[in-house]
């Protein structure tokens, strides 16, 4: 546990912002209170759950393992009940990623812990580690971050606090610990195994990366820590450690036998288990990178979600960025997409009380999905939106969680004709029921744009009830346009299965 905490007392609650990364291995907290434009990191700490080990073959989650998570979690509770819930965010990274039964996990979390909890892509991991490593030490020249995990390692080249490439690879200390280090035995085998099989991932991105180049690399997180302090154990001044450094510290432990006989300078027992493990994956990627020097930063996952938190406060929204370069990208028609906007929000807003839809992200993710809704025209005039769905569940979508990435998809490949049922056990932080209501709204603002036509006053009122909505029409405005009047009425059946009555007036 660190602290530093002055006259905490007296700081109104909303001046507390949090952040928690469960990770494979640790849950890594972190509490901070905004001053103006600076932040100051009051306390964080770390709880060694080791989630990973109970990952089975089959990615299933054991009782065990959640439990583990479970009581720290219910623990976390009391220490943080009093930060608003705004200002909280908890992310999950791989091994709930990975993991069958997540929805599980989250579930029984929802029961003992008040915030929710998001699991995050591999690569929107990455993007966040790097902002963490940027906001403590940046550099006016590319840098390479490495962050060596529990179930995976991700790798980021930026510049400032610009990302220019990044990856996550399933490579971590707690998975090679039990699958090269299997019963805490030791050997050399097992350690020229895990290189080379740490090795095949890298160089799965090694060309790209080092064609980028890099000025620094810089590591961050538990792993690096530990081997960083090994190597600089009784140094007055730390220093970059070497390629040269890392293989002497491997024949040091190779004069060990087993996890429990690991009796070096500077290494903590909690580390014990993992630490050959790691150490074979920062060779790898020392080898195969061909780094030279690799410095430490303390400021990881939980502070770049943290940073980035504030920034979305401050309006700074990561996921508008996202929406507004994928426009760019892929050449959408601006106008149109706006035009389909504003009627999807004059009826977002007659329908918003009684539909329930009064969390943020609900409205952001119907704008996001009308300003993408034509995102995979270019591909296939018939079928685009199934296209743009496929588009946005495999892109990398900054600032957007697993779900959210999910919602969006469907919402986009759903806009028009058949509506494909959502799965209720997929969803823990949104409501199917109202991601099933956006995507009306959505199909009636694309269906009534389609003709592209620039009168802007044809659709007079919008009234609701939970389960109905009433479109007014200007006069003959639908008896001048015979394909929209028709598409209204198959619209009507299409609505029926999703339990909501639609009724046109004129």
């Amino acid at each position: 546990m660190k602290t530093s905490r002055n006259n905490e007392a007296s700081i109104p609650a909303e001046q507390y912002i949090a952040a928690l990364d469960i990770g494979s291995n640790s849950f890594h907290f972190v509490l901070a209170r905004q001053l103006g434009e600076h932040v100051q990191i009051i306390h964080c700490e770390k709880y060694r759950v080791k989630l990973a080990q109970g990952l089975d073959h089959n990615n299933v989650l054991s009782q065990e393992a959640i439990e583990r998570g479970l009581s720290t979690l219910e623990n976390l509770a009391t220490t943080t009940q009093n930060i608003n819930k705004k200002n909280f965010r908890a992310v999950a990274t791989y091994t709930l990623r990975q993991a069958q039964n997540s929805g599980k996990f989250i579930q029984a979390a929802s029961k003992v812990f008040p915030f929710n909890i998001e699991i995050i892509s591999g690569h929107e991991e990455a993007r966040l580690i790097y902002q963490g490593v940027a906001h403590h030490r940046q550099h006016n020249e590319q840098q390479l971050v490495i962050d060596i995990g529990g179930g995976s390692t991700e790798c980021i080249i930026g510049e400032q606090y610009k990302v220019k490439a990044l990856d996550s690879l399933n490579i971590g200390c707690v998975s090679y610990q039990q699958q090269f280090f299997q019963n805490g035995i030791i050997s050399a085998q097992a350690f020229e195994q895990a290189i080379h099989q740490a090795k095949h991932q890298v160089e799965s991105i090694a060309k790209r990366f080092k064609k980028l180049g890099w000025k620094h690399v810089i590591g961050t997180s538990g792993t690096i820590k530990a081997i960083v302090n090994i190597i600089n154990y009784n140094q007055q001044i730390p220093h970059a450690i070497t390629l040269k450094e890392l293989n002497a510290l491997k024949l040091q432990c190779l004069n060990f036998h087993h996890f429990d006989e690991l009796l070096i300078e500077g290494l903590k027992e909690s580390r014990r288990p993992v630490i050959c493990a790691g150490l074979a994956i920062l060779i790898a990627l020392m080898e195969v990178l061909e780094i030279s020097r690799l410095d430490y930063c303390q400021y990881a996952l939980r502070e770049g979600v943290l940073f980035e938190h504030i920034e979305n406060n401050q309006h700074n929204n990561v996921r508008q960025r996202t929406i507004t370069d994928f426009i760019e990208r892929f050449n959408i028609d601006i106008p149109h997409a706006l035009a389909v906007e504003q009627i999807a929000m004059k009826i977002f807003t007659a329908v918003k009380k009684a539909w329930q839809l009064h969390d943020n992200i609900y409205q952001e993710l119907l704008q996001s999905a009308i300003k993408l809704h034509e995102l995979g025209l270019d591909i296939n005039t018939s079928g685009y939106q199934k296209h743009g769905q496929y588009i946005i569940e495999q892109a990398d979508l900054p600032g957007f969680n697993q779900e959210q990435q999910k919602a969006l998809a469907w919402l986009v490949g759903n806009q028009r004709k058949k509506i494909t049922p959502l799965n209720d056990e997929q969803w823990s932080l949104l409501n199917v029921t109202n991601l099933e209501k956006l995507v009306i709204i959505i199909r009636l603002s694309a269906l009534l744009s389609q003709q592209r036509h620039l009168d802007d006053d044809y659709l007079l009122a919008v009234s609701n009830t939970p389960k109905t909505l009433t479109l007014t029409f200007k006069e003959q405005w639908l008896f001048d346009r015979p394909i929209i009047d028709t598409e209204l009425f198959y619209e009507k059946q299409a609505i029926l299965s999703l339990n909501m009555r639609l009724t046109i007036k004129n």
